[in-house]
């Protein structure tokens, strides 16, 4: 019988015209279509596990899953050359290595890193896949600096998520590390990264910020919401649109690749 060797790839993609990381009923997920080629390649089904779920519409530069398989007796380089064939442009294969029995790109995982795109005005048709546009209303910059910096820490998220009805959002108390705006150009950047985040965590916090910025609601609104996460509010700030997220590291501790 042959050994079973666990694999670590990382792929980037263009999220926007696929229906997130998570296989889906219409085979449009990007999930869907790593596996497609792993069995073309393997001539068999290859189940390959993600870091975590991208939404419909969102980003990644650096997303990592793992796979097991049998039967390959080519070099690294030639699997890497294999995967690279066969799928959308949009999806790119970068990285595959050997890795321990025990590394899961889920669980093993100690971080991500986020950063968020968005303008005040309205985009290029080069950016609009990749940023959102708020409008013509003036931003806050200030007020939108001191808000970004409130979901430092360790806070119970759930009033800035949507948690899953399935119920595998798990513990809703997440740390942050980083959370700040970087201005630019025209262009304002939101980088976080922690040790983990809810369902549409990320995007609900730059909605938050945005509605800070254009003076929709106050930093002690923010802050209440933080301290009160079970409350119902009349006022909560939308999620920003998938087209600005992408995932831009997953963290790993040095034993683990």
């Amino acid at each position: 019988m042959e050994n079973v060797q666990r694999w670590c790839g990382t792929c980037s993609y263009d999220g926007t015209d696929f229906c997130g990381w998570q296989s889906q009923s219409n085979g449009n997920a990007i999930q869907d279509f790593l596996e497609r080629r792993l069995a073309q390649i393997f001539r068999r089904r290859v189940p390959a596990v993600g870091s975590g779920r991208t939404d419909a519409g969102v980003h990644a530069l650096a997303q990592i899953f793992h796979f097991d398989a049998t039967g390959w007796n080519h070099g690294q380089k030639e699997l890497l050359r294999a995967l690279q064939c066969g799928l959308p442009r949009t999806i790119r294969v970068w990285d595959v290595r050997t890795v321990d029995a025990d590394f899961h790109a889920r669980f093993s995982s100690t971080g991500k890193r986020y950063t968020y795109f968005f303008q005040r005005g309205f985009t290029d048709p080069f950016h609009c896949r990749f940023r959102w546009h708020t409008g013509n209303a003036p931003l806050d910059d200030v007020a939108m600096d001191a808000a970004a910096r409130l979901f430092l820490g360790s806070h119970d998220f759930r009033a800035f998520a949507n948690l899953r009805r399935d119920g595998t959002d798990g513990n809703s108390v997440k740390t942050l590390t980083r959370s700040e705006i970087v201005r630019r150009d025209d262009c304002y950047v939101y980088a976080t990264e922690g040790n983990g985040y809810l369902y549409r965590m990320v995007r609900r916090i730059v909605g938050t910020i945005v509605e800070v910025g254009r003076g929709k609601i106050l930093i002690g609104d923010v802050v209440e919401r933080l301290a009160t996460p079970d409350v119902k509010y009349v006022h909560t700030p939308s999620a920003a649109p998938a087209a600005g997220l992408f995932l831009e590291k997953v963290f790993f501790g040095q034993k683990n690749l």
